[in-house]
């Protein structure tokens, strides 16, 4: 019923990720939209592979996907009007924030196991000039 309903939306999001990362945007298998969304570090132990986090509204001050890339180094990925490729199965979270947030998570959770490689990616080489790189590592 969900997907009938916002099917427009659904469609445009998937059209958006094509646009960054057109294998994965026929790979996925979930969509989760959020509004606000403030959770604790946590592990997604359902996902097989990394996820795209794409975030949009009118938020300062933070909301960035922090992730352990190990257990001395935190990345935190702007996702802000832009896609952060991340891997869900290391810890993660969203930084504290101001102002109304929307987010879109892509991710898999069915198929083949991709190994466990690092915490964050770089997108495919023909789509590079939509990739704004994280930050430096924040120890």
């Amino acid at each position: 019923a969900k997907l009938i309903k916002y099917k427009k939306l659904f469609d445009l999001a998937v059209d958006t990720l094509a646009e960054v990362d057109p294998v994965f945007a026929e790979r996925f298998t979930a969509l989760a939209v959020t509004h606000n969304f403030v959770g604790s570090p946590h592990i997604d132990t359902l996902n097989v592979g990394p996820f795209y986090g794409l975030s949009l509204g009118e938020f300062s001050s933070g909301g960035r996907i922090a992730v352990e890339c190990s257990p001395l180094l935190v990345a935190e990925i702007d996702t802000k009007g832009s896609f952060g490729k991340i891997d869900g199965r290391f810890p993660h979270w969203v930084t504290p924030y101001e102002g109304e947030r929307f987010s879109l998570i892509y991710y898999v959770t069915s198929g083949s196991v991709e190994p466990q490689t690092t915490a964050i990616f770089a997108p495919p080489s023909d789509v590079a000039q939509h990739w704004i790189p994280p930050p430096t590592f924040i120890p």
